[in-house]
């Protein structure tokens, strides 16, 4: 009888023993479980509260996503008009796509309705007006740079000023030799923008013909008619006794491998060199402002809103870094 209540006394000490262990297992499983379910919830939060804190930083960079906008002409504000395409869409989003051809080919382009805004070094023609008139566009002009054309010259010319009427002599062919403007006795080679460049109008306007609304005086066909400031600067800077004349801010990129020189209207007149001071004073003769031309009636959104940056601080801090003078 005795051994049998001891045998009863063990297997209920054993019993009791293994319930004990499987709830403490158990008890330790939920708690592992509990544990890593909620550090995945806290890390799931955290990646969910930093995307949404990223989004409320610059929720301006996703705003324009699924827009378009193309800008086309001036080959001059080429360069800065790439560099504020990329900075725009950094901030704002939105897809622009900048296209070269010249003053001419941009407005024409705003006229026929293939880009949305275009870039010019020059203002536009009574005839050009007339023609966006005729499509009922509503033409809108916006300044958004000064700039200042640079004379420049091959490095063994050793001519370093001109005044104005020496170089509409020498453009229109009427001065071949260097030896007549005080260089060595070489014949000059005058380097010119294409016709379709707005830098081409200007400096015709300007200096070929002196001012004069009656003129009709023209590049001499001997000219090497060139499409871009970069061709001319390359034309320049790799052979000998070449003239030829850029937008101020490519004189940086040219740097010591052509010699700007000094311009003046008359004799009588200071010699002044091109500058990003010079044309912000007006105390450089050649200096104009550049612009962009838009139709207000199909302008969208996202199109005012790149104008607005372009003139704003930032933009015309690009603008400058280019080599540009501000508006403002």
């Amino acid at each position: 009888m005795k051994v049998k209540w001891l045998k009863f006394l063990v297997i209920a000490v054993v019993f009791i023993l293994t319930v004990t262990l499987s709830i403490g297992c158990k008890t330790a499983v939920t708690t592992e479980t509990t544990a890593a379910a909620a550090v995945a919830e806290t890390t799931a939060t955290q990646e969910t509260d930093t995307s949404k804190a990223s989004d409320e930083t610059n929720p301006a960079s996703s705003k324009f996503n699924d827009q378009e906008l193309v800008v086309s002409g001036s080959t001059t504000l080429l360069e800065v008009a790439n560099a504020w395409a990329e900075d725009f869409m950094a901030k704002f989003g939105g897809s622009i796509t900048v296209n070269g051809g010249g003053s001419g080919v941009g407005i024409t382009s705003l006229i026929d309705g293939t880009t949305d805004l275009a870039n010019a070094s020059r203002p536009m023609k009574d005839s050009e007006k007339q023609g966006a008139a005729s499509k009922g566009i509503d033409l809108k002009e916006y300044i958004v740079l000064w700039d200042g054309i640079a004379v420049i010259v091959s490095k063994n010319v050793n001519v370093n000023e001109f005044t104005f009427d020496q170089l509409s002599k020498i453009y229109k062919g009427e001065i071949t030799n260097w030896k007549d403007v005080g260089g060595a006795d070489a014949e000059i080679i005058a380097a010119a923008r294409d016709s379709s460049s707005g830098t081409y109008e200007y400096f015709l306007e300007s200096i070929v013909r002196l001012g004069n609304k009656e003129s009709q005086d023209e590049y001499s066909d001997k000219c090497l008619f060139l499409q871009t400031n970069a061709d001319i600067v390359a034309q320049v800077g790799g052979n000998e006794n070449i003239i030829g004349y850029v937008g101020l801010g490519y004189l940086k990129a040219a740097g010591d491998t052509v010699n700007a020189v000094k311009i003046k209207k008359d004799s009588s007149s200071s010699a002044v060199s091109p500058s990003v001071e010079t044309v912000k004073d007006r105390s450089y003769p050649i200096s104009r402002e550049l612009y962009v031309y838009a139709d207000g009636n199909k302008m969208t959104e996202l199109a005012q809103v790149y104008l607005d940056f372009i003139l704003s601080a930032d933009g015309q801090q690009i603008g400058i870094d280019v080599g540009f003078v501000p508006v403002k």
